[in-house]
């Protein structure tokens, strides 16, 4: 199966392994498996919201993302998930010379494959991963625009807020505009303080990208936002009526309110504990390196070199566990690297099981 571009693929895995759908545990897409569920009354009250239009420009729901994430509603442009996000960011900067930071997530390059623009790969060395920008910011220097995920996919790497604004504050020779996904921001201890949505006013040039589908687990409802003070106008006449869709407004009504605020915050809490003890697990499997980011995933290093990740995802898969080969992630050596979800304590023992024993036989084996 290829995996070039994303995980969460079901569908190719059933046809790859001979697996039904449910024999499958998907730790190949990083949800929050703790957050809050929908209830049975819930989506039959929301079946009529599929036979009707919903709000051409998402109103209402702007102004229930407004409050909930406490920033301006006049910043805000509701999305149908983070992806028509960067692709609206991608077409503001038609002519610029925009940098990719890599490893990242792959719609970052796509997405700006699709405009004229100078688009080039910044690609960190491995010893740079996890250091804070302004050690390699000097690399940035030549260009207009950065494209950076915040944490970032794959490896899980996190740049502190009071970083990023050293930064916006610098005087570089070229100015610089910045689109930052945070996509995976709720998932970092502190995340109300880390997050740069309260600073957009003070950064014109500052877009953010942000999901609702990964802290909430409802990828299929596809909801995310952009908030930036600089071109917001631009956006809203760049995106097309009707993108976001009545059941995820209507899912809107019901979850994004402060009567809901505690439950996600336990969820986020409950996820980020099951994550410390699963990266402890993974850490005494010989044979490898597990980098615990500030996501709610972990970036596995096979540290062995009997060990090849491609391997390891069709021997795990055809029992029924699904990861992330990261060969597709510019920058990442080929064969060295998979990306494990969060998933639940009884999940993510099993997972940690099997890895095991096939790890151990394998060296067993070669030596």
């Amino acid at each position: 199966m290829s995996q070039a571009l994303h995980g969460g693929r079901l569908s190719d895995a059933e046809r790859e392994f001979g697996l039904a759908r449910d024999q499958f545990i998907d730790f190949s897409s990083n949800l929050n498996v703790f957050a809050p569920s929908i209830s049975a009354v819930e989506w039959e009250s929301w079946a009529t919201q599929i036979a009707r239009y919903p709000e051409t420009d998402s109103e209402a729901l702007r102004h229930r993302v407004a409050a909930f994430y406490r920033v301006g509603v006049e910043h805000v442009l509701p999305t149908s998930g983070a992806t028509e996000g960067l692709y609206l960011a991608a077409r503001l900067f038609a002519g610029c010379k925009v940098a990719i930071i890599e490893p990242g997530f792959s719609d970052y390059s796509r997405s700006f494959d699709a405009v004229a623009c100078e688009r080039r790969h910044v690609t960190l060395p491995r010893a740079l991963w996890f250091e804070p920008i302004e050690k390699w910011a000097h690399f940035l220097e030549p260009f207009d625009v950065v494209v950076i995920g915040n944490p970032n996919n794959p490896t899980g790497s996190f740049q502190r807020k009071a970083g990023f604004i050293r930064l916006f504050g610098k005087r570089w020779q070229r100015p610089k505009s910045w689109v930052i996904d945070e996509a995976f921001l709720e998932f970092v201890e502190d995340a109300e303080n880390e997050t740069l949505l309260p600073v957009v006013e003070e950064f014109p040039s500052l877009l953010i990208v942000r999901s609702l589908t990964k802290s909430w687990r409802i990828p299929g409802l596809r909801l995310g936002f952009l908030v930036t003070a600089g071109s917001i106008d631009r956006l809203r006449r760049m995106q097309p009526p009707w993108t976001v869709n009545g059941l995820a407004e209507a899912w809107s009504e019901t979850f994004l309110v402060n009567e809901r605020r505690a439950e996600l915050a336990l969820s986020l809490e409950a996820l980020r504990i099951e994550k410390r003890r699963l990266a402890k697990q993974l850490n005494e499997v010989p044979g490898i390196r597990c980098h615990c980011g500030a996501a709610n995933f972990l970036l596995v290093e096979l540290s062995s070199g009997l060990l090849e990740a491609q391997t390891l995802y069709k021997e795990l898969g055809q029992r029924g566990l699904l990861v992330r080969v990261c060969d597709s992630f510019r920058g990442m050596a080929p064969g060295r690297f998979v990306r494990l979800a969060v998933r639940t304590s009884t999940e993510n023992d099993r997972l940690v099981r099997e890895l095991s024993v096939l790890c151990e036989q394998k060296m067993r084996r070669i030596a």
